[in-house]
Formats: structure tokens, C-alpha cells, sequence
């Protein structure tokens, strides 16, 4: 398995375990799981291209590097989304309805990058 594959896997295990947490109440978790979630896909993609992707600042210039690629822009609100979550598990502001609208953003998110395609 390459370290692509390998960020990849644990992007979608993250995500299985968001709603495992979600389901089980822990809305804390469920958040940074779903910010893991992304993290991970983003890594995946950058690995391939040779970009930085070890700190949070990367992941934007990765989201904004992948919307001018793609021309897809609406990666970047979903980004936003995920973004949302991880400071939700700083500071517990949501409620459930609101991080499961924002883990449905998520799973947009997700499918997009999932289809990008390496260079």
C-alpha cells in the first residue's frame, strides 16, 4: 500500500467513525473525525503532487490549489465545512442537526477529492 492509499484508508475510516461517535452522542468526536476525515484526503492528494500537507495552513493552499486545478470553487465552502467541525472540537458549539449538515457537506467534499485525478 502506498502512503497515498494509506491516508486515503484512514480518511475513510475516519469518516465510518464520525458517524459511529455521532450516533453514539459524542459530538465532540464525531466533529474531529469528520475534520480527520478531510485532513487525510487532502494528504493523499498532496503526497502524489509533492505539496506540503503537515499543517492547517497547508490544507488551504491545498483546497485553493485544487479549485484552480479543477475549477471546481465549490470545494472550497465545503472545505469550509470540515474546517468548522475541527473548531468544533474546540469549542462545542453544535448541536447534532448542525454537524450532521456539515458532515453531509463533508461527504460532498470527500466524493470530489476522492475523483480527483493525479497529474
Amino acid at each position: 500500500m502506498t502512503t497515498a492509499e494509506r491516508y486515503q484508508s484512514v480518511s475513510a475510516q475516519l469518516f465510518d467513525q464520525a458517524h459511529v461517535e455521532l450516533e453514539a452522542g459524542d459530538l465532540i468526536q464525531a466533529s474531529e473525525k469528520f475534520w480527520g476525515a478531510t485532513a487525510q484526503a487532502l494528504k493523499a492528494i498532496a503526497h502524489e503532487r509533492g505539496w506540503e500537507h503537515k499543517s492547517h495552513g497547508n490544507f488551504y493552499r491545498i483546497i485553493r490549489n485544487l479549485a484552480d486545478e479543477t475549477g471546481d470553487r465549490q470545494i472550497r465552502i465545503l472545505f469550509q465545512a470540515a474546517d468548522s467541525l475541527h473548531a468544533n472540537f474546540y469549542e462545542h458549539w453544535m448541536d447534532r442537526e448542525q454537524i450532521l449538515a456539515l458532515a453531509d457537506e463533508v461527504s460532498h467534499l470527500l466524493e470530489r477529492l476522492n475523483n480527483i485525478k493525479n497529474p
